[in-house]
């Protein structure tokens, strides 16, 4: 029964000790500022992919496109 046990606590303390290394270097690596921008601009092109989904979904697309085509129209009339 002796063996047993050892063997038991030796198998969960190897793997208490392969989980406590993981988790110390993926901290480790998480304080690094390496990667940084790209997932900065990850972040802003999932924005704009979400800004303009929500702007085409909703039909507000042909009507921005009306209002900017009048405003370039009347710049052009300026001149």
């Amino acid at each position: 029964m002796s063996d047993i046990t050892t063997t038991t606590q030796d198998t969960y303390r190897n793997a208490c000790i392969t989980a406590y290394s993981f988790l110390a270097s993926a901290i480790e690596r998480a304080k690094e500022n390496r990667g940084q921008t790209a997932a900065e601009y990850m972040g802003v092109l999932l924005l704009v992919a979400v800004i303009i989904t929500a702007v085409v979904g909703s039909g507000v697309g042909s009507d921005l496109a009306g209002f900017l085509k009048d405003k370039v129209k009347a710049i052009a009339d300026i001149k």
